[in-house]
């Protein structure tokens, strides 16, 4: 047991090492600010069909949305709105075919309900999984997608939800309370933005994934969907003040053989890997969603992070001015 706790101290010291030298740090420009709500020309069909306004993202138009309401507690905290990742769906044009996917975070209790409606309007769902185990409610999140024409996807999913596809309320200005935001930045290597009572960071994945191909469907004429945040393919750490400490959860989008590597990284300063699934069947490269806890002092848990991210085959982060 001695062993192991001068084994942790000795990790945690070359971590904290590493994140007071930044200036050792190969420069990049920031990542881009998401855009802020727009009209959606080209996709003014597809809102209208929902019913809800987007923004567009490269060649993406994304709706953000509600469907889930009500408080989460984890470990005896209830957590913030901004550390919940929240439900969307995202449309593109290969082509002259059409794709939507997305993702719907519900009640346990509505999952199995909400899995049978889609599949009834013949959409696919692609993946169940619990983002938070123990947490109370329990909560699942839905992934799912469809082929077509967008504004019949739009059509179908609207009677699919009805009433459950409420416009999300834009948060990126709240107050993240006592929260040295600066400091964590500096550790991550990555500005992060305020989102309803969390700082949250999102991190894009430097290659190139793409799912949906010619090989799984002969009907289909491309070489596959690209996926990127947009279409929920990014890693999310969200940080929020409790007392003088902190709770940090999220995900991590690993390839296969960094989980377990990034898994031991989290473990050395008392962050919990609480999940690790696949929401989408036949991407390339494959793409796991490694679902994480932790609550401690701020900048040991942001420590870990980057050292779980440093495991993984990103480009170096960014040191904030």
């Amino acid at each position: 047991m001695e062993a192991r706790r001068w084994a942790i101290r000795v990790a945690r010291g070359c971590v904290l090492f590493a994140s007071l030298a930044p200036l050792a740090w190969p420069q990049q420009p920031p990542q881009p600010a998401a855009p802020a709500h727009v009209a959606p020309g080209r996709w003014a069909a597809v809102a209208h069909a929902l019913g809800l306004a987007g923004e567009i993202r490269g060649e993406v138009f994304r709706v953000d949305f509600t469907p889930f309401a009500g408080n989460v507690w984890m470990h005896g905290v209830r957590l913030a709105p901004g550390e919940i990742d929240g439900s969307w769906v995202s449309f593109g044009q290969q082509g002259a075919l059409g794709w939507m996917m997305g993702r719907l975070l519900v009640t346990a209790r509505e999952g199995a309900r909400i899995t049978g409606v889609l599949a009834r309007n013949g959409l696919e769902v692609t993946g169940v999984l619990d983002p938070l185990p123990g947490s109370s409610p329990a909560i699942t999140a839905v992934y799912f997608r469809g082929m077509g024409e967008a504004e019949m996807l739009a059509r179908t999913l609207k009677k699919a939800l009805g009433p459950a596809l409420r416009p999300a309320r834009d948060a990126r200005t709240r107050e993240i309370g006592r929260l040295n935001a600066a400091r964590i930045e500096r550790v991550l290597g990555r500005p992060g933005e305020p989102v309803s009572g969390a700082l949250v960071f999102r991190i894009s994945r430097p290659e190139h994934v793409k799912c949906c191909g010619l090989a799984n469907d002969p009907l289909l004429v491309f070489s596959g969907v690209p996926l990127g945040p947009a279409t929920g393919v990014e890693s999310r750490i969200a940080f929020q003040p409790e007392g003088a400490r902190v709770v940090v959860s999220g995900r991590l989008a690993v390839r296969h053989d960094e989980a377990g590597p990034v898994e031991r990284a989290l473990e050395v300063f008392g962050i919990e890997t609480v999940a690790l699934a696949e929401p989408l069947p036949d991407e390339q490269p494959r793409i796991f969603f490694l679902h994480f806890f932790g609550k401690g002092k701020p900048l040991e848990l942001a420590q870990g992070l980057r050292a779980a991210v440093e495991r993984m085959h990103h480009l170096p982060p960014v040191t904030p001015p």
